[in-house]
């Protein structure tokens, strides 16, 4: 009898993680997908690099696609680096990558507008790109005629039992019930970061949300 030796197989390198995360947005009334957000891994600035984005951009593209999904990504600026990149590079890198301005808009922390100023937003929105802004809980932008022309989205951390009033003339006057009428009065989509149930999801809806990211959302496109 012959007897074959028994030679374990190598192990296998584990695969490099992506460089980049995706995360999905559904319109809350309909349960559709309704955008993405792309958010580069890696050290900064490096993962902001021309080269790097492009990749960067380039793969999250292929991979929102290989997942079925046809909505609009958006490009999280990562704060850190958002006072000193330049609208150029990120136009450039995006246009390279083989996006367009209907697919693709750039989400901004609004603290960092706050301190830094809303050049990058203004000269975004002067190349044609959409432009989110990521809230700050504590909403201190001013939210009048000018950042409402700058910004087509607002991304905002929703309370887990909204008040069902928020955007309503004689509802909520707390800072984010204003925002979110300001909001509604501007024709901004308004968007709950993580949403977490169903149940919530309706409630966001009812209280003027419109689209919803988070685990209920991840759950969607699985």
């Amino acid at each position: 009898m012959n007897v074959i030796p028994f030679r374990p197989r190598a192990a296998q390198p584990e695969p490099e993680p992506l460089a980049f995360a995706i995360g999905a947005r559904v319109d809350l009334r309909i349960g559709a997908l309704a955008s993405g957000v792309v958010r580069p891994r890696g050290e900064l600035p490096d993962a902001f690099s021309f080269s790097n984005l492009t990749r960067t951009l380039r793969g999250a593209r292929m991979a929102w696609r290989e997942r079925g999904a046809h909505a609009p990504l958006a490009l999280a600026v990562a704060p850190d680096i958002q006072s000193t990149i330049e609208a150029e590079l990120l136009s450039d890198a995006a246009i390279e990558a083989g996006c367009t301005r209907h697919t693709l808009g750039f989400e901004l922390d609004e603290r960092e507008i706050v301190a830094a100023g809303p050049l990058l937003a203004e000269e975004l929105r002067a190349r044609g790109w959409n432009v989110i802004l990521r809230g700050d809980p504590e909403c201190p932008l001013p939210f009048g005629a000018r950042a409402r022309a700058l910004y087509n989205e607002i991304v905002v951390d929703a309370p887990t039992t909204p008040d069902p009033f928020l955007a309503l003339e004689n509802g909520d006057r707390t800072p984010l019930g204003r925002r979110l009428l300001a909001a509604h009065g501007a024709g901004l989509i308004i968007t709950a970061e993580s949403v977490r149930s169903a149940s919530q999801a309706r409630m966001l809806a009812i209280a003027g949300f419109d689209r919803g990211g988070g685990p209920l959302a991840e759950a969607g496109l699985r």
